[in-house]
Formats: C-alpha cells, structure tokens, sequence
C-alpha cells in the first residue's frame, strides 16, 4: 500500500518506479504516505519520522504525484503509544521540516481507535499551526467513525470518509451504501474525499463507484476513478479572458478609426459572461453617430438626430 512508501525496504528504485507509474497510469494525483511508522507490523517495514524525508518527497513531486502525510498510523499496529504531547512535538517538527514539499496532512489513521475527540481536535489545531495547507481527518469507517461523533471533524479542512464493507464479492463497496455515507457527511458543510471502498483501485468497479462518489459530491477519491474532475467543475472563463485576443484587435481597429474621423473617447463598452461589444459615438449639437464591434464579428453602424 502507499502509506508504506517512506520505508526504506518498500522496494528497489525499479520497484519504486513501477508502483508510481501504476498510480498515475490509473490517473492518480496524489499519493498517502506515513510520516513514521514504528512497529514494523506489515512486512517489517518501519518509516523514521524525524529522518530526513525530503528527498523522497520531492522524488514523488518530481514523478507527478503530490505526497499528502499521515502524520500518525494505525494505533492497532503500535504506533499511538505515546503521550500527547509526543504527538504534538513530532508534529511540529514534522511539518516545519516537509511543508513544502507536502500536499496536505492526514493527523492519524483510524483516529477514533485511540484518540479521544479533543486529542484529534489538539492535532489538527497543531498543524494548523505550523502550515496553511489543508488537515483532513480519518476515522474507522462511518460518518463519525464506529461511534458515529462527528467533533472528530472539528477544525478539520477535509474529512477523509472510510466507506468500507469491501471485503466480500467484487472487493467494492456496495455503491447505495457508499452514496448514502457520502451524503451523510457531506451535510456537515466540510470537503469530503471518499477512501478506501475497494481493494482494488484499478479495477472496473472501483472506477465506476469514484465516478459515481464524483456525481455525488466527493472532492477526492481514493480508490480510483475514470473522471478527471471530482465534485468540482472548472472555473467558467471571465468575459474579459475569453475575449481578450478578439477585444484587443477591435480596440486598435476603433483607436486608428479614432484617429481618422477624430470620434469621441472613452471608448463604450458593454459586456456579459456570455458576450461583450465595444463602440464609441461623436456628437453634435443635433445629431450622434456611433461605431460598434460585437463579439460575433458584426460592425455595426448607428444614428441619432435631434429636433
């Protein structure tokens, strides 16, 4: 699994190579590694937080894909016993060491197996503290986790939501359950990125519950998708972006008219999201004539006489 991937017995450079060029074959963005990881329990592989990590993060950087830390494991797995104000102190040095180099935090791994509420709330107030990137939460799978309280959430940027209940049939969460889940945390007004509803992320299935957890809202997705846009579409151009080449060309058009016929400045202009036309006018004392370009390429002449 990524988590692993600071581990200096996670593989060869080959492997390495490999493993990054499947992720981002299945259109993977970012990459969730562990800060530390103490007792070596999956595959005797432990992750030195106070080492120095940097060029293995800016190797991933490099290679396309943008570290988000976790910056504490699984308490299962021995890595929580310590007090917190251990915690803490890590923290910080964490995030003072890699924040440039890193995407976003996670603070923990399935925080509410060992974290009380204000304990997570104290780790994600603490690397607010250090950065302005974002915090995201980790529960065990559910709205609120097992226990269903959401103040684990509190201060958090993201809510990274295990859906689970993938380990029978096509290794994919049951998709009314994942959707219902999502919606569920989505009333909580915070950016949801939904983890961990398959086991295998390059799978047809997976891909099609991402898609479907995109439609729903999801900001991210962790378990693949086919999508490139996740609960988020881009940005409409401004009026004056989308027209600035044809603005610029009928601008000089209107100033060298200026020069020859000597109309009237400032130039008028009229504009919507959706079109604009630039023009200007001479006056009279009984009549106005004006000249005027549309974004659809008419020139378009007009007159006003007064009695």
């Amino acid at each position: 699994m990524s988590l692993l991937y600071m581990s200096d017995n996670f593989g060869s450079a080959a492997e390495r190579n490999a493993y990054k060029n499947t992720l981002l074959g299945n259109g993977d963005t970012h990459i969730d590694v562990y800060a530390r990881a103490k007792s070596g329990v999956f595959h005797g592989s432990t992750i030195d937080g106070y080492a120095n990590q940097r060029p293995r993060l800016q190797e991933l950087n490099d290679s396309g894909l943008k570290p988000v830390v976790w910056l504490t494991g699984e308490g299962r797995q021995g890595n929580t016993d310590e007090p917190l104000p251990d915690t803490l102190n890590f923290i910080d040095h964490y995030v003072r060491t890699n924040d440039d180099l890193v995407s976003g935090y996670v603070v923990c791994l399935e925080c509410d197996e060992n974290y009380s509420a204000p304990e997570v709330n104290a780790m994600v107030d603490r690397v607010k503290a250090n950065t302005d990137k974002h915090v995201a939460v980790h529960l065990t799978p559910g709205v609120g986790g097992h226990s269903g309280n959401t103040n684990y959430y509190k201060g958090a940027d993201f809510i990274y939501l295990q859906l689970g209940d993938h380990l029978t049939g096509d290794l994919t969460a049951d998709t009314e359950m994942a959707v219902g889940m999502l919606k569920e945390a989505l009333k909580f007004g915070i950016p949801v990125v939904a983890n961990e509803y398959s086991l295998i992320s390059t799978s047809e299935q997976a891909r099609a519950l991402g898609d479907r957890l995109c439609a729903e809202g999801a900001v991210g997705t962790g378990n693949g998708r086919s999508v490139s846009f996740c609960g988020q579409k881009p940005q409409k151009a401004k009026w004056y972006d989308k027209y600035q080449d044809e603005m610029a060309v009928a601008g000089v058009a209107m100033a060298t008219l200026y020069a020859v016929t000597r109309f009237d400045l400032p130039l008028q202009l009229q504009a919507t999201e959706d079109s604009y036309q630039i023009g200007m006018t001479r006056s009279t004392k009984n009549h106005t004539v004006g000249i005027s370009y549309r974004d659809d390429g008419a020139v378009m002449m007009s007159y006003r006489f007064s009695f």
